[in-house]
């Protein structure tokens, strides 16, 4: 493997310790701060690529820190699902960094600039440790990073809403992360070990006692509030609707995203052979919840007149979404699964950065105002568009091909309402989707409102605008390049 079995720990590490340097910086040199705070994840974004054809879908890299052997030591641990999502967390943080420069500028007070670019470090550097680890305490440890910087830049503005839902984020939380902790402090009571490739075997060996199986639902309960599954998706709309939109592309794109992977990992990884039963019923009741999540998102965000909080009810459907893979547990829905959180990451980020140009430009924020919204910025509007077909689920877009896969994996494990469900999903997303376009497109603006010359956002924040709304055209019409490997990589989880 020779170098590059060291490229998965530099992707962590190096977010994580341009997090340290920000401050310095920040004092030194606070107008370079925007420019150097790339650095460290264009880095990784390119050692990511360089990883890609270097992990089998059948297979792992493994790296043990201080070449430790676990389960004494910590290991990092890339199989191609988890390489899969580093690159989508690597690619849209650093997009969403590049836009950050002109937006944060406007929106945040000088003074709280270099905090803001170390906390999104460490939010990216947590997100990449909390995908790669191959050992659960250090999954709540980056998990808790994580989740402590995302509470800090919700409320980084400082205005008394961002506070607020900040707090209510906080509030909900905290007690999942208790629930993950004692997860973790059950299971290692009845096993003795922390390494989660260890674990699967000394669980199995265990016979499945009650510990374990209050231990496997406190998991599933604790990331299903982190992943904002309904009912536990109370803190999500205030907190991606009232972050600076840069963050709330990573809250909507990619943090909900990685606490669903956490449980695709911990059921599929950990809870292995012999929990069938225990599995089996924990995803039929989640099943549940999740066909619940796509109809209740689904139609509030019919019902939102603030174009951001009409994407966080989004978020909250195409949650669902991606539970609906999962709990399939055919290889064909965990494969639409992950390929519906490379699309959403993309397809969300878009959408929250379009709408962080309009407030960015003119101040709008309402739906009602975008109405003629493409005399003026067209730019934006076409990318918007673009990316709201991908959420609908237009071909040949990305969301295209997701649902269709979780259409079959659902056929082929026998759930044909949750079928009816998907469909339905992706009519309501049809109707509060063409809205915006219609109004952007088709309906003339208020007096005043969008008259004069052209005056769209800067090329700063158009370019990692575009960049993510074609990319959901082009991983719709390139799919092949990735979906053959996900099969193989979800039949070897299965």
């Amino acid at each position: 493997m020779g170098a590059y079995r060291h490229f998965p720990i530099l992707m962590i590490t190096l977010p994580l310790l341009g997090a340290v340097f920000m401050p310095l910086m920040g004092y030194l040199r606070a107008k370079w701060v925007p420019w150097t705070a790339a650095l460290p994840l264009a880095a990784s974004s390119v050692l990511g690529v360089l990883l890609i054809g270097k992990i089998p879908a059948e297979g792992y890299l493994g790296y043990h820190l201080g070449n430790w052997e676990p389960p004494w030591g910590i290991e990092i641990r890339v199989d191609f699902m988890g390489l899969f999502l580093m690159l989508i967390v690597c690619g849209i943080t650093l997009l969403s960094m590049v836009y950050s420069r002109r937006y944060i500028a406007a929106e945040v007070s000088e003074g709280r600039q270099t905090a803001y670019y170390t906390l999104f470090l460490l939010m990216s550097g947590a997100m990449l440790g909390f995908t790669a680890t191959g050992d659960i305490f250090n999954l709540f440890v980056f998990m808790e990073i994580l989740a402590l910087s995302s509470y800090a830049l919700v409320a980084i503005t400082g205005n008394r809403n961002a506070v607020r839902a900040a707090f209510k984020y906080l509030l909900m939380g905290a007690p999942s992360s208790i629930m993950v902790l004692l997860a973790i402090g059950f299971l290692y009571s009845a096993t003795g070990t922390l390494n989660m490739a260890d674990l699967s075997r000394r669980i199995a060996e265990s016979g499945y006692t009650e510990v374990l199986i209050v231990s496997y639902i406190l998991f599933v309960i604790g990331f299903g509030v982190k992943a904002a599954l309904f009912p536990l998706h109370m803190w999500l709309p205030d907190a991606h609707s009232i972050a600076p939109s840069p963050i709330s592309a990573l809250l909507s794109g990619l943090l909900v995203e990685v606490s669903a992977f956490a449980i695709l990992r911990i059921s599929f990884s950990v809870f292995t052979s012999g929990a069938e039963n225990l599995i089996g019923g924990t995803m039929d009741a989640a099943g549940i919840f999740a066909a619940a999540a796509v109809l209740f998102g689904g139609i509030m965000a019919v019902l939102q007149k603030d174009l951001k909080m009409m994407i966080a009810y989004s978020t909250i459907s195409h949650i669902g979404y991606i539970f609906l893979g999962i709990t399939a547990m055919t290889a064909e829905g965990i494969t639409g699964a992950m390929y519906h959180m490379l699309d959403h990451g993309l397809a969300k980020a878009c959408l929250f950065l379009c709408a962080g140009s309009f407030i960015y430009v003119k101040g709008y924020r309402r739906i009602e105002d975008l109405k003629g919204a493409w005399r003026q910025m067209p730019w934006t509007c076409f990318a918007f568009a673009l990316a709201a077909l991908s959420v609908v689920g237009i071909p040949p877009t990305a969301g295209f091909i997701s649902k269709w896969y979780l259409i079959l994996g659902n056929i082929e494990g026998g759930n044909y309402l949750y079928v009816v469900i998907l469909l339905a999903g992706s009519i309501l997303a049809a109707v509060y989707c063409f809205r915006v376009i219609i109004y952007m497109f088709f309906l003339p603006g208020k007096e005043g409102a969008w008259e004069g010359e052209f005056k769209d956002a800067a090329p700063s924040m158009l370019s990692p605008v575009w960049i993510l709304s074609l990319g959901t055209l082009f991983f719709g019409v390139f799919s092949y390049l990735v979906i053959p490997s996900l099969l193989k990589a979800a039949e070897f989880l299965l």
